[in-house]
């Protein structure tokens, strides 16, 4: 009995094998679902890697994969799950979490792909619930750089200001290494809006403007050569760089850009939106005085007129107005 059992297990552990190989592979431009990344979003996962190398390992411990079943097909489950959230299929993603969820039961891997999930589909209320749910039954849960940023991004669009803050801090030291947002490591357009939402976090008021500065410098650095997230890094320093008094810097910065709108995508990471307006504003002013004077006066009506900038807002109105007009 014992030899004839031999093949099919030899069968069944080469099957898991192939089914890690195949889960890890990552479309163009995506971070691939590997063991190291599903048991950052799923500590329950960790067990299956036990003398594999951890969650550095390539392939799950084979042995200890047999040894656990249902384990396993919750984690493989959960793999599917990121990479159904991440190619737009949320219901699908919100389906595999719940199969996950069956057995073992009350783990916070299902509750963090359901809060990627419901954060990508625009169910901000519903994505910090599951997020919440997952930090309630383990710790660590929001270790995974790209959980932490889903879950910052929802925590902007709820105008939780300070929770969004802490998120973005315990994300930024990871945002852009080996297990951080961008597919390869390095630099990626990813990392940089981390940045770039963290630095507009921080520009509220002008206590932590040094910080502010700092991030976005950080956030110029992370982005693309060309990208509407780095033109956006762009015109936050410089508009943080003007507040502090360093009119020329910030010059010299947007005389380098075009000075376009700040695309929907990013903007909603702004938690206050008439940022946008102020950046442009600024990057207009040299080349476009009287489009940069509507665009300060659109800040200020906006909501920038109760803000802790208004004033800086109102000096560069009455400069523009003052200023001699072009002849046409």
């Amino acid at each position: 009995m014992r030899r004839r059992s031999t093949p099919t297990l030899t069968l069944s552990l080469a099957a898991l094998v192939l089914a890690t190989a195949a889960s890890a592979v990552a479309a163009p431009g995506q971070i691939a679902v590997t063991p190291k990344s599903i048991v950052l979003k799923a500590p329950e996962c960790a067990p299956l890697f036990k003398g594999a190398g951890g969650a550095d390992a390539s392939t799950s411990n084979l042995w200890e994969s047999a040894k656990m079943p249902s384990l396993r097909a919750h984690c493989d489950l959960l793999q599917l799950g990121v990479r159904a959230f991440r190619e737009g299929r949320f219901t699908d993603a919100l389906a595999f979490a719940a199969r996950a969820d069956a057995e073992p039961k009350d783990q916070p891997g299902p509750w963090v792909i359901r809060g990627e999930a419901y954060a990508r589909w625009g169910n901000a209320e519903e994505a910090v619930k599951a997020f919440d749910k997952a930090k309630a039954i383990h710790p660590r849960a929001l270790d995974d750089a790209e959980a932490l940023d889903d879950y910052g991004a929802v925590l902007v669009r709820l105008k939780r200001a300070e929770d969004a803050r802490k998120t973005y801090r315990a994300l930024l030291p990871r945002a852009s290494g080996a297990s951080g947002l961008c597919p390869f490591g390095g630099d990626c357009d990813a990392a940089a809006l981390a940045y770039v939402t963290a630095g507009e976090l921080a520009i509220e008021t002008p206590a932590s403007l040094e910080e502010a500065i700092a991030i976005l410098r950080e956030a110029r650095a992370h982005g693309g050569a060309s990208t509407d997230v780095r033109r956006t890094a762009v015109m936050a320093l410089a508009l943080a760089l003007d507040r502090r008094g360093d009119a020329d810097q910030a010059r010299e910065l947007v005389a380098k850009i075009f000075a376009t709108e700040v695309p929907p995508e990013i903007k909603v990471r702004f938690i206050a939106p008439e940022e946008a307006t102020a950046m442009r504003a600024l990057a207009l002013e040299a080349n476009d005085p009287a489009l940069a004077l509507e665009q300060w006066k659109a800040y200020l009506a906006q909501g920038g007129d109760k803000r802790a900038w208004a004033a800086h807002a109102k000096g560069h109105v009455a400069k523009l107005e003052k200023a001699p007009k072009k002849a046409p």
